[in-house]
């Protein structure tokens, strides 16, 4: 069976992708593929915006997905959509402070609240030849982690996750050469996570964005590596560069990420401190035998004195913050997963707090997830 293109990527979901299910409606078979988590989850503290007296464990459905997908033919339109409900934990925000259970009483993400049951993603896909293709729709950024718990190997997303656009409508060229893979993209600014932030607190609402990629195997000259270089540059607002790499040694895979940000001019006005920030993660996952990985997840942010990284913001002062996950997790079939996890974050300034209120600048979080694939 085909992969779902666009929709399925490498860790959890990928072990469905061969047993995909195909069916059949009027006019054309459809792949389907899908998935439910459940997970329990506790917190020591949460971020500094959570209202007071917030939770500090809960069960919850961390993911329903459903998925069906066309891929395009040479010559001809495919399409691929999902509908999701989501819990967007992290490791500096439970989800229900990004989802709009805070002091702010607003959500974080511009397309809405993760646990809605809607589309979250949906786009139409030509593809006049072959290696050349052009989505239009609902989109997911072409880099970092994916919206979906069950599509990353760690529960909770990073402090990284955070502060990258993450969902947008609009449209996106690719072109795959061989030897690498390049895309272009453009499209409006309004569905992004972070795009409320900008607008409500800073006062900055950018109305397009363009954005760009290239990815390559150096398998060429001799080495296992993957390398990307990303770019989302948003007019008026933030600019963001990536650099990715990953490789497989058998029992054990590693990729890193390092992340430059950049305000535009009326996003520097607003906030009236620094223009820029970085972030970089370094991610590992051991596979000791079948059945069993355990992956990590080390970073390190500094949004210095700017809003590029909201999440991890001290208004007028600069801040900081190390962030450790770790996930073991076992498959009792090629479809199913238990997994567990601890996350731990060091912030330089106090962004946290505890249920009575008081502001703390560390935190930790606990949760046990089962999933089943389809």
């Amino acid at each position: 069976m085909k992969k779902v293109v666009g929709l399925v990527a490498a860790g959890l979901f990928a072990v469905s992708v061969a047993n995909a299910g195909q069916i059949t409606v009027a006019n054309t078979d459809l792949v389907m593929i899908g998935g439910v988590s459940a997970a329990y989850s506790v917190q020591e503290n949460d971020h500094s915006l959570a209202n007071p007296g917030f939770s500090k464990d809960g069960f919850a459905v961390n993911n329903f997905v459903l998925a069906l997908a066309k891929p395009a033919q040479d010559g001809g339109i495919g399409v691929t959509a999902a509908i999701a409900s989501w819990q967007a934990p992290t490791v500096v925000a439970s989800s229900e402070v990004v989802n709009g259970n805070n002091i702010l009483n607003n959500g974080l993400i511009g397309y809405g609240k993760s646990t809605d049951l809607k589309v979250w993603k949906a786009y139409v896909t030509y593809k006049p030849m072959a290696g050349l293709s052009l989505d239009a729709g609902l989109l997911w950024s072409g880099f970092g982690e994916k919206p979906v718990t069950i599509l990353n190997p760690h529960i909770t997303r990073g402090v990284l996750f955070t502060a990258n656009p993450v969902v947008m409508a609009g449209a996106r060229g690719s072109y795959d050469a061989g030897v690498a893979k390049l895309y272009v993209g453009t499209g409006k600014v309004g569905a992004q996570l972070m795009a409320p932030v900008y607008k409500n607190i800073a006062g900055v609402d950018p109305k397009a964005y363009i954005e760009a990629g290239l990815t390559t195997n150096l398998k060429q000259v001799g080495l296992p590596v993957d390398l990307g270089l990303h770019t989302y540059n948003e007019a008026g607002g933030r600019d963001i560069y990536a650099l990715t790499a990953s490789t497989d040694l058998g029992m054990v895979s590693l990729s890193a990420e390092i992340d430059y940000f950049k305000a535009d001019k009326p996003l520097q006005v607003a906030q009236g401190n620094s223009d820029s920030a970085l972030g970089a993660a370094l991610c590992a996952n051991i596979k000791p035998q079948a059945g069993i990985q355990i992956p990590i997840r080390i970073e390190y942010a500094d949004t210095k004195k700017s809003l590029l990284i909201p999440t991890i913001v001290d208004f007028n002062n600069k801040n900081s913050v190390w962030t450790f996950t770790v996930t073991p997790t076992y498959n009792p079939t090629k479809n199913t997963f238990i997994r567990g996890e601890v996350s731990y974050v060091s912030s330089d300034k106090k962004i946290f707090i505890n249920d009575k209120g008081v502001n703390k600048d560390t935190r930790t979080t606990g949760a046990v997830e089962l999933g089943f694939l389809f």
